[in-house]
Formats: C-alpha cells, structure tokens, sequence
C-alpha cells in the first residue's frame, strides 16, 4: 500500500502520449498556444506522436503590436536576411526574428508587420 503512495518500485517507464494529449502551454506576447502530441502527415502514424506547432502560414497570428508570430522551421520569407550566411532558408536563421519560447518566435521584418 506504502509502495504506491510514496512511488517506491513504480515502473519508471516514459508515458507514452496519444494523439491530440497537451504536450505544454506557450504564452508570449499576449498570446496563449496549446502544443499538442499529432500528426503532420498520414505517414507518421506508424510512429508516435510528435508535437504539433501552429502553422501560421496558413492561420496568422499576430502580436499586440501587429508582428506576426513564427515557427523556428516554417520556410523564410521574401524578406529573409540570413544571420551568418546559413544556406537553410527558414526562419530561425533571419536576421528578423525574435527568439521566443522553444520554436515560436517573432518576425520582427517592418514589411511583415500588419496594421494595428
């Protein structure tokens, strides 16, 4: 009885997550994003789960100042300036982009901001 109150002799293994279970919560700049355990693709369902990140191509997002949200991986825009000459072509290497938590970040590029 003592054993599994006090977590003496658990099995130690990793949970593993399902589809659509909360992987974490990342606020920043005044927005709240829901990370969940997904798929991209059909094909990756022969493997588990991985963290789903917003695709802000598709469904922007905006800070309270009118700078889009990004991912670390989304493909660069037309106003990509590489940081130190680093040949991938997303987001992460931009000159523009303000680091955020974990793989959001902030196109701080003046063209990419919106009106607010």
């Amino acid at each position: 009885m003592f054993t599994k109150w006090f977590g003496f002799n658990e099995d130690t293994k990793q949970h593993t997550p399902r589809e659509g279970d909360l992987f974490k919560v990342i606020e920043l700049h005044g927005a709240r994003f829901e990370i969940k355990y997904g798929y991209y693709d059909d094909i990756e369902r022969q493997h588990e789960p991985m963290e789903i990140y917003p695709d802000f191509i598709k469904s922007p997002v905006y800070t309270n100042d009118g700078f889009p949200f990004v991912t670390l991986m989304q493909d660069a825009c037309q106003s990509y300036k590489t940081i130190d000459n680093n040949l991938d072509r997303d987001c992460s290497s931009c000159i523009y982009m303000e680091r955020g938590d974990e793989l959001i970040a902030v196109c701080r590029c003046q063209k990419n901001k919106r009106d607010t």
